[in-house]
């Protein structure tokens, strides 16, 4: 009895633990795109796929305060690069680095927008998190219809899986996938999706 209870409790701590190990490695180069949703209506009021109708959903700048909303940030004309992330994350926040760093050897060619999608953070904790480690972009703790928006659009793993990447360029929504995905392979990702 004893042994069965011992067995169980190490083949349980086992799993959990390749879980983890498998949550914590970070992808370093997308072989490709892993999922591009054509959006040609992107700059249209309503867009012609009901599935990306969450580009258009707004949100609460945490830093700000000001409104915005993905659509309204594309058609600002730069391509728009989206990572979702949790405060809690430290994946998330070197892939928000990464980003930062790539903004920096190149201003003004692209938007970050950052979405916190763990329904226990809110906006007062996402701006201290970002005031804290000076990022720059939009960001905004994640009404619950944009994170079911994104589920419906990329899969139940979208919500389970830190951080995620998203590129909206040339009228598309270009999933990369998750994971930590260096400046030079983000670099590479928006000169393929935006040519």
């Amino acid at each position: 009895m004893h042994n069965i209870r011992y067995r169980r409790v190490l083949i349980t701590g086992l799993c959990f633990f390749l879980i983890l190990m498998t949550m914590a490695t970070a992808s370093e180069q997308p072989k490709e795109v892993s999922k591009v949703v054509p959006n040609p209506d992107v700059n249209a009021t309503q867009p012609s796929d009901p599935g990306l109708a969450w580009t258009k959903i707004p949100m609460t700048d945490a830093v700000t305060g000001e409104q915005f909303s993905i659509d309204q940030i594309a058609k600002m004309g730069k391509p728009v690069l989206i990572h979702t992330f949790a405060v809690w994350c430290p994946t998330c926040s070197m892939q928000l680095g990464e980003s930062e760093q790539m903004l920096t050897t190149s201003p003004d060619s692209f938007t970050i927008v950052g979405i916190d999608i763990d329904p226990n953070e809110n906006q007062n904790m996402v701006k201290k998190h970002i005031e804290k480690e000076k990022y720059a972009g939009h960001f905004a703790a994640a009404p619950k219809e944009l994170t079911r928006g994104m589920v419906g659009t990329f899969g139940t793993s979208f919500a389970l899986e830190l951080p995620q990447t998203v590129i909206v360029c040339n009228k598309t929504v270009n999933h990369l996938g998750s994971g930590l995905f260096r400046a030079q392979t983000l670099k590479s990702a928006l000169s393929q999706v935006c040519a």
